[in-house]
């Protein structure tokens, strides 16, 4: 069942009950995280991903993601709400610059992010392609440390969308090298890239041998993949 048609459903109990067969079926094949939901709120009908959120209100979509966490969470497999945050983009563009105040963000995008990790138990957030106000998400440390983490108390660990680390340099044009880009992104709080390990591979090695990168942020984004494996 698609995202968009299980929230025209208003019902959370029956979210439950697909979420847990999911989530089953999921571990029955040895997978232990899944890479959703896709919790963005979906405003602009141009945005080619509509179909795969709960649509357009916060609230439905805070409670419809919370019980897909939840069930899922309750099955030994860890979720990935996702993309954090407001991924709309400029124009309905997927990838696109938002601008946006912070009393927008919280009124309107935050609140499905907060519901799935403080009810839904979600054990891994996925950072947005996209920039808020010039910073990309995916580098983004009062979005990824101090609300993340220090406001809603998340305890689990942070992915990159697919190639987003990559995009800090050759996209935002935010980082001169690999490297800076690497240091931005582990320093904000992202944990891992994915989908290859690239940026953090040798770039990010290079940073730390020469010491121009945080050691705390490297053990602490360490710490945080290892708590939940």
């Amino acid at each position: 069942p698609q995202a968009i048609g299980l929230a025209a459903t208003w019902d959370t109990d029956l979210m439950a009950r697909v979420a847990t067969v999911i989530g089953d079926e999921t571990r029955s094949r040895g997978i232990r995280q899944v890479l959703s939901p896709v919790i963005n709120i979906a405003r602009d009908v141009r945005w080619g991903r509509v179909e795969e959120t709960y649509g357009e209100d916060p609230y439905l979509s805070s409670r419809m993601g919370a019980a897909f966490c939840k069930a899922i969470e309750s099955r030994g497999v860890i979720t990935t709400p996702k993309h954090f945050v407001a991924n709309y983009g400029d124009g309905g563009r997927d990838s696109n610059p938002v601008h946006s105040s912070e009393r927008e963000l919280r009124e309107v995008y935050f609140p499905p992010f907060k519901a799935c990790v403080q009810d839904g138990k979600a054990m891994s957030v996925m950072a947005a392609y996209n920039a808020i106000d010039d910073i990309p998400c995916s580098a983004n440390t009062w979005l990824l440390t101090d609300i993340l983490r220090k406001e809603w108390g998340f305890k689990g660990f942070v992915v990159s969308d697919y190639g987003s680390v990559w995009g800090i340099k050759n996209k935002h044009f935010v980082a001169a090298t690999e490297g800076d880009a690497a240091k931005k992104a582990v320093e904000a709080g992202l944990d891992m890239e994915l989908p290859d390990i690239q940026f953090y591979g040798a770039p990010l090695l290079e940073k730390a041998k020469a010491k121009e990168v945080n050691a705390r942020a490297i053990n602490n984004a360490t710490r945080n993949i290892l708590r939940a494996k």
